[in-house]
């Protein structure tokens, strides 16, 4: 039982590390626009059930990511990778709650040119992960 309690708190205080670097690093820009997501949604009766999966990555953190590239704007702090859970309130996730996201945010990206960045879809390999960033260039992509 010792073994169990001590390996739970190791993997706690590593989440909690990663946690830490994640959210240190972030640019004021990319945590603006996630406010304006968070605000344009509840305006249109959406909900904001996601959590920031990862934000800042240093670069020896970013090599370790399997689908990470290697010129990531994450290790500019400037991107955010959200877990989505239910957005349009039918209590469950559906493609429709990614759908409802990337809409939103490329809403966002015309209307505030400063915020404008790619959204990514990693539908095949991890269907509730949504990325947007500020790096300057509108994108998609879905792998």
């Amino acid at each position: 039982m010792r073994i169990v309690a001590s390996v739970l708190g190791l993997v706690l205080f590593l989440v909690g590390v990663y946690a830490a670097i994640s959210y240190s690093g972030l640019s004021p820009r990319v945590w603006q626009k996630k406010r304006l997501l968070d605000r344009y949604l509840t305006a249109r009766g959406y909900r904001t059930h996601y959590i920031l999966l990862s934000g800042y990555r240093p670069p020896w953190l970013n090599r370790l990511m399997p689908l990470s590239a290697r010129k990531s704007v994450h290790q500019q702090g400037q991107a955010i990778d959200l877990l989505v859970f239910d957005i349009n309130g039918n209590h469950r996730f559906d493609p429709a709650d990614l759908r409802i996201l990337s809409d939103a945010l490329d809403h966002l990206d015309s209307q505030h040119p400063r915020y404008r960045g790619g959204v990514g879809l990693y539908r095949q390999s991890f269907p509730r992960m949504l990325h947007f960033d500020v790096s300057g260039r509108h994108r998609h992509w879905d792998y």
